[in-house]
């Protein structure tokens, strides 16, 4: 799926990141809050680690 390693890191970033952020809004209260701020910035992470990526081809 990855091209390069660090999109493969970058994949496996957003994975986290999304899973985190959902389960974080459905858990809700004070710790799902905070997990899903810590969801939302590992997606923040992976858009601008892909952004930055630089193409094979």
């Amino acid at each position: 799926m990855a091209a390069v390693r660090q999109q493969g890191t970058y994949l496996g970033t957003t994975l986290t990141g999304f899973t985190a952020f959902v389960g974080g809004l459905y858990g809700g209260g004070g710790s799902g809050i905070f997990i899903a701020i810590v969801g939302a910035a590992l997606l923040m992470y992976s858009a601008v680690g892909f952004y930055r990526t630089k193409s094979v081809a």
